[in-house]
């Protein structure tokens, strides 16, 4: 009997199993989901479908849109699942019928990436759970639209066809697969979130908990799309996501309870080379001192560049970077790269301006750092997608509320005009008042080039305040020793170091009784100030030893490290993994790099030229050491009794005055975009007066003395794009009178300091320009001209609000109406003056004036052209977002010959001169 009863036991569980699961099926069936064939009757499908089910909210285990059907394939497929090709769909009836297929192992890295530890079995399970998930998350974004929603759209730069110039369907600006689920999420916003989904509802360690290090789970390495879906699901009323928990390197590196706030950082120009005019954005978390000190040249900065590797810089270079060759990253380095490759070997100075945002938001801005420094490529385009673009790409995807900061622009994004753009964004204050997204910081990071010519001013002024308090001999030994410290050879300074500590001495000896502290602390300042210019010599002549590996290196043609792609490749491979990561520094430091694929590579042998650069180079380092040893010397002897903490403390306390001083009476706003009407009467010769109406223009215009937060140094000036256009009103079509338009201009006044100029070129400025324009009053009415000049400066002040140059160069142009084109050529004398006003920094009176005698093709006498404008600027003020500039203007401008008359001394000038000329008024107005 017990076993015949066995036996039925045995034919009978068969029975039951095929029962139970047809339950389960049923059971399916009424959530929502129908098995159909042979997913029906495959239990371990079920019950993978069931687990991909509970891995969701409740709420969401039914999707909308009526019965989803699960149909199995006999055939193959990566992963199991199809891939929207007609061999393979996922989909069909719409989204009625979802495909799977026989599970085989994909090749696709960022897919598997995860999965080493999983076996095949359980890689199997997960991917059904996940097929579950997608197919369910699909029907809810379709019905929710959670993935066209900017929270979603901007994490990854989704842009709708037509969102920007030339995009004509979907595309994503993260161009890396690493920073997708899978290569199906870079198709659309829509699978982008569903891939998502995917992994984040069924991680990898729902298979098996030690299957991956924590910091490596994608709820530790996604933190915005996590969240960004979990807010989307919660508005839904569909459930609550669970927190994330703890990540312990994450929140080892954001240290968020010592978080103080957000810097946005502008690396300013040099103001002598035009190359780095633009600027450069980069990021700055600052964290409050906690426990353990942190030196600040390890404070963290996030760098938003273009890897370009060791490519050389040639017509290729430029093409690469216009076209989208190279990849634009998040780099988080230290402050100490930061200082030796922008404030050292560049020379330029970090101006500084702080984000108020909230506390939620600075967090956010870590989570995005954290994010795109493993994951965030976007293509490189030097007009529109550069490092301004980058910070608002950073930004938008942490500001709260709906807010988003669009670009300044369309076709060019520049980091000035970027700082406009924030600086527009008003927050609410703790009180409920206004306040700007951006503000200044008057207190920027000095590269040694600026800190150089302040010390060449503070020593200057040192040397002036001993008169009076010591001999006359022992001060005129001074002199001589000051004389001396300005020669441009290394050599010749370091034997005047080596008299230095006897002049000292001489000094201090011969000074008077009352005055000896007043003498010591203006020596120990004059002492300090000469080895601060020994410091800068000392970095430039390391950006020329540097400069010139480099092109040794590059002209072997031969593949090094470091190249573009490469740097990329290894870049991202170094950071998939955040257990390999944290064992290692990953700080990407170009200058290091450079220096590191120089030590082993092979190069050229240095040319001539070159060595003695690389000597001069030597002899100026061994010319700062023997400095500071003087300054050791001097501090411990006659020196010892000033205190050197309270020298630097004073000095910063002088340059932050300064640069306060200087932020107060600056406009805010650069010179991007710039808008202008006018009204004016013009005065023809011949004819009665007429009222003009202007409008002008400008990509960008920031002129000589211009003093503005977020523009380019008062020292250069920039025009492009910078057009007008003068109407005289009447019936009908309004009738134009002239215009005038600027293609390119650039000028400079900043000159090297005497102990680094190389030749006389150092000790001028410069200036050229390319501009087309137009004149009913000239004798030929169009014109094309290109012009270039060395300027000599007469007369400035520290930040050039005041300022007198003379020019000297040459114009070339072409003259021509319906009938004549005239070639032209000569020299050029140009004057400009600048005075600065009481008030703000953006009053002033300036003077422009130019004469060029030119021989016209075709002609036998000289045509001279002469014009001057007279121009008085006045800041009105800011009334809310808005502020005005007024600008009144005189202008004249006359064009002829003298003519070839044997007694013109007789004649009166209307008969021995002939020509054309304007006479003209205008009252501008600039609304910004």
């Amino acid at each position: 009997m017990r076993a015949w009863g066995l036996l039925a036991l045995v034919l009978a569980l068969p029975a039951a199993a095929g029962d139970t699961l047809s339950a389960r099926v049923q059971a399916l069936a009424r959530s929502g989901v129908v098995l159909r064939g042979a997913a029906a009757a495959d239990a371990s499908l079920v019950t993978e479908v069931e687990a991909g089910l509970a891995s969701l909210p409740p709420a969401m285990r039914q999707p909308p849109g009526g019965p989803l059907e699960l149909v199995l394939h006999p055939d193959a497929a990566p992963l199991g699942l199809g891939d929207g090709s007609p061999e393979r769909p996922d989909w069909t009836e719409g989204r009625a019928r979802f495909h799977l297929y026989r599970y085989t192992p994909s090749d696709e890295r960022r897919a598997t990436l995860r999965l080493s530890r999983l076996t095949d079995a359980e890689a199997e399970r997960l991917w059904r759970r996940r097929a579950v998930v997608h197919a369910v998350v699909q029907r809810w974004d379709d019905a929710k639209g959670w993935s066209d929603t900017q929270d979603w759209r901007r994490l990854s730069g989704w842009l709708k066809p037509f969102e920007r110039l030339l995009v004509w369907k979907e595309e994503v600006r993260l161009r890396y697969a690493g920073a997708f689920s899978r290569a199906l999420g870079q198709r659309s916003a829509s699978l982008d979130l569903v891939t998502f989904a995917e992994e984040l509802f069924v991680p990898v360690e729902s298979l098996r908990a030690d299957a991956l290090p924590v910091d490596d789970h994608v709820r530790c390495q996604e933190f915005s799309k996590a969240r960004a879906l979990a807010a989307q699901v919660a508005a839904s009323g569909l459930g609550t996501l669970p927190p994330r928990g703890d990540c312990p390197a994450f929140d080892a590196w954001a240290e968020l309870e010592s978080l103080s706030h957000f810097e946005v950082l502008l690396v300013a120009s040099t103001g002598r080379q035009p190359e780095s005019l633009f600027g450069h954005l980069l990021l700055r978390p600052v964290w409050r001192e906690g426990e353990v000190p942190r030196g600040p040249t390890f404070e963290k900065v996030v760098q938003l560049v273009a890897l370009t590797g060791m490519e050389s810089k040639g017509l290729g270079y430029v093409v690469k970077g216009m076209t989208g060759a190279y990849d634009t990253v998040f780099l988080t380095g230290t402050m100490g790269d930061l200082s030796h490759e922008a404030l050292e070997l560049e020379q330029r100075s970090i101006r500084r301006f702080r984000l108020r945002l909230e506390r939620g938001e600075e967090a956010r801005m870590l989570e995005r750092v954290w994010e795109l420094e493993r994951r965030g490529y976007l293509g490189y385009y030097f007009f529109t997608d550069n490092c301004a673009s980058a910070l608002l790409f950073l930004l938008n995807g942490a500001l709260e509320g709906g807010r988003q900061v669009r670009p300044p622009g369309a076709l060019w994004v520049l980091p000035t005009a970027t700082l406009d753009t924030l600086a527009r964004v008003t927050v609410e204050g703790p009180g409920g008042e206004a306040f700007p997204l951006l503000e200044h910081i008057p207190d920027s990071f000095e590269s040694t080039g600026d800190r150089a010519v302040r010390a060449h001013a503070a020593r200057e002024e040192a040397l002036d305040a001993l008169a009076g308090h010591v001999g006359a001999d022992e001060l005129a030994r001074l002199r001589d020793v000051h004389a001396r410290l300005e020669s441009p050879e290394p050599e010749a300074r370091a034997e005047v170091y080596d008299d230095l500590p006897g002049v000292v001495a001489a000094l201090m000896h011969s000074a008077k009784t009352a005055s000896r502290d007043r003498v010591r602390a203006h020596l120990h300042a004059y002492v300090a100030h000469a080895v601060r210019l020994e410091r800068a010599a000392v970095d430039r002549a390391d950006g020329e030893r540097l400069r010139i590996e480099r092109e040794r290196l590059l002209a072997v043609k031969v593949p090094v490290a470091g190249s573009a792609k490469a740097g990329t490749a290894e870049r991202q491979r170094i950071f998939e993994s955040e257990d390999a990561l944290q064992r290692r520094l990953a700080v990407l430091d170009r200058a290091t790099l450079l220096k590191d694929a120089l030590a082993s590579a092979e190069r050229r042998p240095p040319t001539p030229e070159e060595l003695r650069t690389l000597v001069w180079a030597e002899r100026t380092e061994a010319t700062f050491h023997r400095a500071t040893d003087v300054q050791g010397e001097l501090n411990d002897g006659v020196l010892a009794a000033v205190d050197p903490v309270a020298f630097l403390r004073e000095d910063r306390r002088r340059k932050v005055e300064e640069e306060t001083a200087w932020a107060q009476g600056a406009l805010r706003e650069s010179g991007a975009g710039r808008v202008m009407l006018a009204l004016g009467m013009d005065f023809p010769e011949g004819a009665e007066a007429r009222p003009l109406v202007g409008l002008r223009t400008a990509g960008m215009a920031e002129a000589l003395g211009d003093a503005r937060l977020h523009g380019f140094r008062s020292s250069s000036e920039l025009r492009v794009l910078d057009g007008e256009v003068l109407l005289a009103p009447r019936w009908g079509l309004p009738k134009v009178v002239a215009s005038d338009l600027t293609l390119l201009g650039y000028r400079t006044l900043l000159r090297e300091l005497p102990q680094f100029r190389d030749s006389v070129w150092d000790s001028l400025g410069w200036g050229a320009e390319a501009r087309v324009a137009s004149s009913d009053a000239r004798l030929l009415r169009y014109r094309a001209s290109v012009n270039a000049e060395a300027l000599m400066v007469l007369d400035e002040d520290a930040r050039f609000s005041r300022f007198t140059t003379v020019g000297l160069g040459g114009l070339a142009a072409v003259h021509w109406n319906q009938d004549v084109l005239t070639p032209a050529a000569g020299p050029r004398l140009s004057l400009a003056h600048r005075m600065g006003l009481f008030g703000s920094g953006a009053n002033a009176v300036r003077l422009e004036a130019a004469y060029a005698p030119t021989w016209r093709v075709g002609d036998t006498h000289l045509t001279h052209e002469a014009g001057a404008a007279l121009q008085l600027e006045v800041w009105l003020g800011r009334a809310g977002p808005f502020g005005v500039l007024l600008t009144p203007r005189a202008q004249v401008r006359w064009e002829g010959w003298v003519a070839p008359s044997p007694h013109w001394e007789a004649l009166s000038p209307t008969t021995w001169l002939a020509g054309s000329a304007e006479r003209r008024l205008a009252l501008g107005f600039e609304v910004r």
